[in-house]
């Protein structure tokens, strides 16, 4: 009788230990389904002629638009994660900039809308997809000052890329750089998204984190924390930097921003828009406030 039990027990632990490592899986594969739909939205929505540009790199190739200006700084855009430049909040800053004066390049990061595929580390080797746009920017148009906006996935990747800078030996001059919501603690930002778009609750999302991780280093190889130590670990930016963060963002909250800004060095500014109540919405919540923000780091 007392095996029998034990049986039933160790069963229904083994079944217990099955679904928690299934939904593990899951969740870990949601967060590199990174698929989306290619948009037709392009710059000639908002009136504004543009080239389309695709840069070859050793194992991929980035899609690109090109919108010049009467202006000797050219703002490198960066779309968010499971976005692309054809969304309607970057045509909506491809107008906004144009309008300002400057000439414009959006891209699309690998994986991403029209560019091809490769690894995928949420900012960290996605850099490289910048800097490749850069130099060939920088060989065919001669373009000499570049500033970089980005937002949430391409904010965190466009500060990536300042703090390599000095490493890179490039030769060009990034002007500035505008993050609008970047992230700083993957891990609690991926959990936060798994309760908002599956049926688990939070505190399913949060019990289901060691597994997460777990799974995500042994079958993608890549480790949440990575993120975090980017920005503990590294030297501090010294280039001019504008944080931008919203009051209330289901997504990156302003404590993630305000612990970027404290690790990144002297020269960066975080902004909170009080109005602001939803991810990505800082524009449309203070027009003025947010054009000063960009002209500050910018100009």
């Amino acid at each position: 009788m007392i095996l029998i039990k034990n049986k039933k027990s160790l069963l229904i632990i083994s079944i217990l230990i099955l679904i928690y490592f299934a939904l593990s899986f899951v969740v870990s594969f949601s967060a590199f389904n990174i698929a989306t739909n290619i948009k037709d939205n392009s710059p000639k929505d908002v009136g504004l002629n543009f080239e389309e540009i695709e840069i070859k790199t050793e194992n991929s190739s980035i899609s690109t638009w090109w919108i010049p200006n009467n202006s000797e700084t050219t703002i490198l855009l960066l779309h968010g994660l499971r976005g692309q430049k054809a969304d309607e909040l970057i045509i909506e800053k491809i107008k906004l900039f144009n309008d300002l004066g400057f000439s414009l390049i959006a891209i699309d990061f690998r994986n991403h809308g029209k560019s091809g595929l490769g690894t995928f580390t949420f900012g960290l080797d996605e850099v490289n997809d910048v800097y490749s746009t850069m130099n060939y920017y920088k060989s065919n148009q001669g373009i000499n000052e570049i500033g970089i906006w980005g937002f949430s996935y391409g904010a965190t990747t466009a500060i990536f890329t300042g703090l390599e800078f000095n490493e890179r030996n490039i030769d060009i001059e990034i002007t500035g750089i505008f993050a609008e919501s970047p992230y700083f603690d993957l891990l609690e930002v991926f959990t936060d998204q798994v309760a908002l778009r599956t049926p688990l609750t939070t505190s399913m999302a949060q019990l289901l984190k060691p597994g997460t991780v777990l799974l995500t280093k042994l079958i993608y190889g890549f480790d949440f924390s990575s993120v975090e130590n980017k920005f503990l670990s590294t030297t501090k930016l010294e280039i001019p930097v504008v944080l931008v963060a919203c009051l209330i963002d289901e997504i990156i909250p302003p404590r993630q921003v305000s612990e970027i800004e404290e690790n990144i060095g002297l020269k960066s500014k975080t902004i909170i828009f009080d109005d602001c109540d939803s991810h990505g919405s800082a524009l449309k919540s203070d027009r003025d406030k947010y054009i000063k923000a960009l002209l500050e780091v910018f100009n």
